[in-house]
């Protein structure tokens, strides 16, 4: 099915040692997935059939997001631009919904968000 949607595990960890979950995202197949308020490390996994964690991803910048390639298994911390909308963005506490936009001033001190939020039930 061309629409399916992917479901995602992503652990968080400030040391890369203890592991807690930060959330479940789905994205469409091959889409990177938004993670707002990541700490240092991060590990993903597949949640369609058997599939091992990630290697641990560390932060290599200080900005609020972090772009996850789930196919190529790379991170990078960003402040999302204009080609980033539609993209699904998990937030700390779980909450999952697609970035309608980001706008930053530029000198870089004031930003202005939306994601838009959508339901539904899935039978597991």
């Amino acid at each position: 099915m061309l629409n399916e949607e992917i479901p995602w595990a992503i652990e968080t960890s400030k040391e890369g040692e203890r592991w807690r979950f930060f959330g479940k995202a789905w994205t469409r197949r091959g889409e990177p997935l938004i993670v707002h308020g990541a700490p240092r490390f991060l590990r993903y996994r597949c949640l369609e059939g058997e599939h091992e964690w990630s290697p641990p991803l560390e932060r290599a910048g200080d900005e609020p997001m972090t772009l996850i390639d789930l196919d190529a298994g790379t991170r990078r911390d960003l402040w999302p631009e204009e080609q980033h909308a539609g993209l699904p963005v998990l937030l700390p506490g779980g909450e999952e919904g697609r970035l309608l936009r980001f706008d930053r001033s530029p000198e870089g001190d004031r930003w202005t968000w939306a994601l838009e939020f959508r339901g539904l039930r899935r039978s597991e």
